[in-house]
């Protein structure tokens, strides 16, 4: 598990700051909740306009869908306020949506205009089922019908939703925008392909009846854009690592990234009206793709590192990534270029979430065409992370006997594959060694809870990383809510519930922070905490622990209705989507979210937001965001 994602420690990134909040905000629209309930019939848009007490206001809600309306307001004292969809000419009947709402002084919407003041706010409308997400970054524009681009029944959306980001303020904050923008011109669309999404165009469209070297499937998330892979994370499509050319570097996937990609992308299918039409597709080629990164024979494939250490990764074990030509990667090629990157060591960072991704597809589709593939190849990765790792020392016991994964975070990650494929299968059985009795899912998954539960310190806690923490107790929530009948369910209850209240007890030092803290930092102490993540460093918040941290609570409050875990996961939604010192939506039109922000000048608020969306904090808060609808469901219809 990475503290920071480190893809982007090398990136160079042309940014501005924010000097203050911005002098008119939608923050009152999502400060309450970013959520509502189609019910309601109706979402109230308020905001505030600072100094400027009596002014004209212009008022636009974009739905996933790419319908928009528009409403003139005026402001009086300061105060703005409409309602969405009754003060809205045309605009449709409430039902489960993403709506994206701007607020600008004055006529139109023009972020390029000298002076123009705007803010964004994104509301998230449900019903009996959750919205489907918006999703631009990480779609291919194919419908079920095989039609591309224009002629797919998802463009009109994409187009609007792509074309609203690169027009709206929050992208001119993080110096993305780009005024005037058309996804229908083959320029921009050809622009977009390279600098914005992460799926793999370039492949699309060739023979899928052929693999592509160890690549079986169309379907394939990039860990980055196109233009960021460089000489720093060689591989060069020429041979040549001195051939600095643009479009020389072959993009590529860690099988972690890719993992996380998958189960945003399973989640979605709970949508009954998703945007990619053809979604069960993406998710069985998705599927097939990661599960070719996993090695199947008893040999090792790790290589020497430039330390000329080797690692022990057998039958189960998934490599680190794969190039999207099919190539896997490797020490020293692709990221692992740089010698000084050892993600993969030490048992990787790659295992746990692969297995989550799986556990995941197949609890979404368990008599699917692949299923029986992926029981297989679940049952290779565990028998590998709770028997054969031992070989390389990456599997511990606990002083009470029990196998864990790793550390705790890793674990965790593991553990919520586990569960999540022993609720489609729990008597799958699992064979741990060659010639041993199998054991079945549900048995293993009790073990695997039961070693988390024993590596809880005193104080409450498994580390000082808010990232590994949330992650464990959202596989301990999720266990005792499908195993509540083990006697060991309360325990696990117990553990999540002291843990999670241990850490939302710890506060932030008031010099460090001058607004309120919704976010996790790293914890200091048994009730302090800090966001200061390097020695002399600032504050800094990074939001794939915001996404941790509200699937963590989010699965307390399914498991206890206690209301202090949804209000603190709603607080760090309404964060994300527009209640924030930037007014700009950080999880945005594109269903993507920034990787991280800064507090450049240490005055308490951050002030620095730039274009690094990425895998992890956009997988991570949307999953978070699926299971705290889910809960919110749940408990309304009780």
């Amino acid at each position: 598990m990475r503290l920071i994602p480190a893809i982007f420690l090398l990136i160079i990134i042309v940014s501005v700051q924010s000097q203050s909040i911005a002098s008119i905000t939608l923050s009152d629209t999502v400060s309450h909740s970013a959520m509502v309930n189609a019910r309601q019939k109706t979402v109230k848009i308020t905001g505030r306009v600072g100094d400027k007490t009596e002014c004209q206001v212009a008022i636009r809600v974009t739905t996933t869908s790419g319908l928009t309306s528009v409403k003139h307001i005026a402001a009086k004292n300061g105060l703005f306020e409409c309602r969405y969809p009754a003060d809205f000419l045309g605009a449709p009947a409430l039902s489960p949506c993403v709506l994206f709402i701007d607020a600008a002084i004055g006529q139109d919407f023009n972020v390029a205009q000298p002076g123009h003041e705007q803010a964004e706010a994104t509301v998230i409308v449900y019903g009996k089922q959750a919205p489907d997400l918006p999703s631009a970054f990480t779609c291919g524009l194919i419908d079920r019908a095989g039609h591309k681009d224009q002629k797919s029944v998802q463009w009109n959306a994409v187009r609007t939703l792509v074309n609203l980001y690169l027009s709206s303020s929050g992208a001119k904050s993080a110096s993305a925008g780009r005024p005037g923008f058309d996804l229908a011109n083959k320029t921009d669309f050809d622009w977009f392909k390279n600098n914005l999404t992460v799926y793999d165009f370039d492949n699309r469209d060739r023979d899928w009846s052929k693999p592509l070297l160890h690549r079986p499937t169309r379907t394939f998330w990039k860990s980055v854009w196109n233009t960021w892979f460089n000489s720093s994370n060689d591989n060069p499509v020429d041979g040549n690592p001195k051939n600095n050319s643009p479009g020389n570097f072959v993009p590529y996937t860690f099988s972690n990234d890719f993992a996380d990609m998958l189960i945003m992308t399973v989640m979605r299918r709970q949508s009954p009206k998703a945007l990619d039409d053809n979604l069960a597709q993406i998710c069985r080629e998705g599927a097939e793709n990661l599960m070719a990164m996993q090695h199947r024979v008893a040999s090792n494939f790790a290589l020497k590192d430039a330390a000329g250490k080797q690692e022990n990764y057998t039958a189960g074990a998934f490599r680190y990534g794969m190039f999207k030509n099919g190539e896997y990667m490797s020490e020293g090629n692709g990221w692992f270029y740089n010698p000084a990157f050892r993600d993969y060591e030490a048992g990787g960072v790659l295992n746990g979430r692969a297995v989550w991704a799986l556990g995941e597809t197949l609890m979404a589709d368990p008599h699917g065409v692949i299923a029986p593939t992926l029981r297989e190849s679940i049952a290779m990765a565990l028998r590998f992370c709770l028997h054969d790792g031992m070989l390389g020392g990456y599997i511990k016991r606990t002083p009470q006997g029990h196998i864990y994964w790793r550390d705790a975070g890793e674990h965790a990650y593991l553990l919520l594959g586990m569960l999540a494929a022993c609720k489609a299968e729990p008597g799958m059985q699992v064979r741990l060694t060659e010639d041993g009795k199998p054991v079945s899912l549900r048995s293993l998954c009790i073990d695997s809870l039961n070693a988390l539960t024993d590596l809880e310190k005193p104080e409450h806690g498994w580390s000082i990383y808010p990232n590994v923490d949330s992650m464990a107790i959202a596989a301990l929530a999720e266990g005792a809510s499908l195993l509540k009948k083990e006697p060991a369910a309360v325990r696990w209850r117990t553990t999540a519930i002291n843990v999670a209240d241990a850490w939302m007890a710890a506060k932030v030092d008031p010099k460090e922070r001058s607004i309120p803290s919704v976010h996790f930092g790293l914890r200091t102490g048994p009730d302090r905490m800090t966001y200061v993540w390097q020695s002399n460093g600032k504050p800094q918040f990074f939001y794939y622990q915001t996404g941790h941290w509200i699937h963590a609570l989010a699965n307390l409050y399914k498991l206890t209705g206690e209301l202090r875990y949804r209000a603190r996961a709603e607080a760090m939604v309404s964060y994300l989507c527009g209640d924030n010192p930037f007014s700009a939506r950080l999880f945005n039109e594109l269903g993507a979210v920034y990787n991280w922000t800064d507090d450049t000048d240490g005055d308490g608020i951050e002030d620095l937001l730039k274009q690094d969306m990425y895998p992890e904090s956009t997988a991570f808060c949307q999953i978070g965001i699926l299971h705290l609808i889910d809960g919110i469901i749940r408990r309304e219809n009780q």
